[in-house]
């Protein structure tokens, strides 16, 4: 990827999986996390895990749609 594109990606997460990694699958990413749905700390731990997954910081990580569900659109300023 070049500096400054924009990259959407479909994930799919798991919540309180027995420990946090990250699976490309099917097309998709799959997300892992043991943090709870609560206060929006899985949504926040996925987005670290995808930060650290494609070397962007996380401010560059924004959920587009499915803010509450397990299936979300993510959008990566890389």
């Amino acid at each position: 990827m070049f500096k400054g594109v924009i990259s959407l990606k479909s994930i799919n997460v798991k919540v309180s999986h027995g420990k946090g990694e990250i699976s490309e699958e099917d097309g998709f990413i799959r997300v892992y996390t043991m943090e709870p749905r609560e206060n929006n700390r899985a949504n926040i731990d996925v987005m670290k895990q995808i930060s650290k997954y494609y070397g962007v910081p996380s401010t560059s990580i924004k959920i587009k749609s499915g803010q509450r569900s397990k299936n979300k659109i993510v959008e990566i300023d890389v």
